[in-house]
């Protein structure tokens, strides 16, 4: 492949929330490299991530709010998956796989949960599956106009201190560098909620994630599991490869 990539961390330092797209069409090595990375996630049992690819036809791949987006995206991913909070979890955490890898290809991307037509998406679900979100994915505008950057500001001003994402016995200061970083990823991450839900709790050596909001929707389990896969991606680049194990308060296991 020519595209110039970045390495999965990266991307996900890189990463942010594209809201301005130039009209502009991605890349058939792109395209190829973004479908190959779905048809990989969708060996996933329950898992059914489709890609939409009209760069040739130039018409819009998604219909996204107009007061949330400007510009048009070619090229977007579709999140299907089973319609219960592990199957929430289970798409959190393939589609930020995606995402990083569309980010590695120097493409922008957003995680987008409400704010598109859902009749736009070419989409037909079974029984029991869910359409849980849509990534475009597409060329940053060269400018953002004012009303995406003050969207994107308000959202990002939400955030917590570094601190809050960890629930230990220790000092944030004094946790293994692997758990330190690995938080820092969480919140580096998207939130399919922009509420920034999960916490990462380390305590007996062991970690583990939990949502701390006391009321919750099915869409904080999205969060859970991009949460999961941002702070393994971390982990990695601090020294410390590891796996989870799916559901809330499923521990990290280190290899």
């Amino acid at each position: 492949m020519n595209i110039p990539t970045l390495s999965e961390f990266e991307a996900l330092e890189r990463r942010k929330s594209v809201r301005a797209y130039a009209k502009v069409p991605v890349e058939d090595e792109a395209v190829e490299a973004l479908r190959a990375c779905v048809d990989e996630v969708n060996r996933t049992p329950g898992l059914r991530f489709g890609l939409v690819d009209n760069n040739r036809t130039r018409t819009p791949a998604v219909k996204l709010s107009p007061g949330m987006f400007s510009g048009e995206v070619y090229t977007c991913a579709v999140l299907v998956g089973p319609g219960d909070e592990l199957g929430g979890e289970l798409v959190g955490y393939f589609s930020e796989k995606l995402l990083l890898r569309a980010v590695a290809l120097g493409l922008g991307t957003c995680w987008v949960a409400g704010t598109y037509d859902r009749k736009s998406v070419p989409c037909e679900l079974a029984e029991g599956e869910k359409l849980w979100g849509v990534i475009p994915i597409g060329v940053e505008a060269a400018k953002t106009p004012i009303l995406q950057r003050t969207i994107r500001s308000r959202i990002r001003a939400k955030d917590r201190a570094d601190e809050a994402f960890v629930e230990s016995d220790y000092p944030f200061s004094s946790l293994p560098k692997w758990v330190r970083e690995g938080a820092l990823a969480v919140k580096r991450g998207p939130s399919a909620v922009n509420q920034q839900p999960v916490n990462v709790v380390y305590k007996g050596g062991l970690v583990t994630m939990r949502l701390w909001k006391e009321k919750r929707n099915q869409m904080m389990y999205n969060d859970l599991g991009i949460a999961k896969y941002q702070f393994q991606v971390a982990a990695e680049a601090a020294g410390v490869r590891g796996f989870w194990n799916f559901g809330e308060d499923g521990e990290f296991i280190a290899e």
